[in-house]
C-alpha cells in the first residue's frame, strides 16, 4: 500500500475513533451503532459482546434509561497493522473519566484500557468498526461498576 493511502486510511481510522468518543460523551449514544458495520460487534475480552448494530443500540440505549452520565473517552497510541485495502486491525490506549450526573465532578479516573479494533472500509469508502474489544488494564479502586451493559441488551 502506497505511503498516502496508509497515511489517509490512518486520518480517516483516527476520525472514527474521535467521533466515536464524541458520540458517547456528547449524549449522541444513539448513535454510536452507526459506525459499525451491520454485522460489527462490541464488547468485552473478558465479558459479554454485542453484535450487530441494533445489539448495540440497545446497550446504549438501556445505558442512557440510568439517567444523566457525564464521560470524557481519551484516546491515544493508535497502531496500526494493514491487513488489505479494505480491512486494518489497531489498537488504542483510552483513558475514561465517567460519573453518573451532570458536571462538574470529580476527576477521578474510571479506567484505562486497551482497545482493540477491526476496522472496515465499506463499499462507501467510509471506513467503520468491524470489532471492537476493550481489554481493561487498570480499573477504579472504589469499585465502581462497569455500566454499559454489552451483550446483555437484545435489538
Amino acid at each position: 500500500m502506497p505511503d498516502t493511502e496508509r497515511l489517509l486510511t490512518r486520518l480517516a481510522i483516527e476520525e472514527l475513533n474521535a467521533e466515536f468518543a464524541y458520540r458517547v460523551d456528547h449524549d449522541l449514544s444513539h448513535t454510536v451503532a452507526d459506525l459499525f458495520t451491520p454485522e460489527g460487534s462490541y464488547g468485552r475480552a473478558d465479558g459479554p459482546r454485542s453484535h450487530g448494530r441494533e445489539a448495540i443500540r440497545a446497550a446504549y440505549a438501556l445505558r442512557r434509561a440510568h439517567g444523566p452520565r457525564t464521560a470524557r473517552h481519551l484516546f491515544t497510541n493508535l497502531r496500526l497493522e494493514h491487513e488489505s485495502a479494505r480491512r486494518v486491525r489497531g489498537t488504542a490506549i483510552m483513558l475514561l473519566f465517567a460519573q453518573d450526573g451532570v458536571p462538574p465532578l470529580p476527576a477521578e479516573p474510571l479506567a484505562v484500557a486497551d482497545f482493540e479494533d477491526v476496522y472496515e472500509r465499506g463499499e462507501d469508502g467510509r471506513w467503520r468498526y468491524a470489532s471492537r474489544t476493550i481489554r481493561s488494564l487498570f480499573r477504579d479502586a472504589g469499585g465502581r461498576p462497569v455500566v454499559l451493559p454489552l451483550g446483555q441488551a437484545r435489538a
